[in-house]
């Protein structure tokens, strides 16, 4: 009996060993898509959400503080180095996702998935911000 009490409990400690490591897994996948660019412009290295500049209009990510800052000197040559679908990622949207209209002014903007939205006007930023809570 005791035996089986051992192994009940062993069996317990490896199962919610399991379950943390596959939560921690889903937060870490979570995290990696709440990036516009996957690799860092400045030395191709993954990006992480906590390192990010503002550049024409949407969000560019790194791998670090240090190149963040080193971003900042020339960024058009640290763009030139991104592949094409982290070049497209960092490019703001041209029409509104709600109505579909032609964006005249980017004034109107929320923040998704580490992303920022624009929208043709205050109405739809509401019904995204609505429907799309904070992320």
């Amino acid at each position: 009996m005791r035996r089986f009490l051992m192994m009940t409990a062993l069996v317990a400690v490896c199962l919610s060993g399991a379950v943390t490591f596959v939560r921690a897994d889903d937060a870490a996948k979570a995290s990696d898509r709440a990036v516009t660019n996957a690799a860092c412009p400045m030395d191709g290295a993954a990006t992480n959400a906590k390192y990010r500049v503002e550049y024409e209009g949407q969000y560019v990510y790194f791998c670090d503080t240090s190149c963040a800052d080193a971003f900042k000197a020339d960024p058009k040559a640290a763009i030139a180095k991104l592949s094409a679908e982290d070049t497209a990622a960092i490019e703001k949207n041209t029409t509104c996702p709600i109505s579909g209209e032609k964006i005249g002014s980017f004034t109107n903007r929320s923040e998704s998935h580490g992303k920022l939205v624009y929208f043709c006007c205050e109405h739809c930023k509401a019904k995204f911000d609505k429907e799309h809570p904070a992320t």
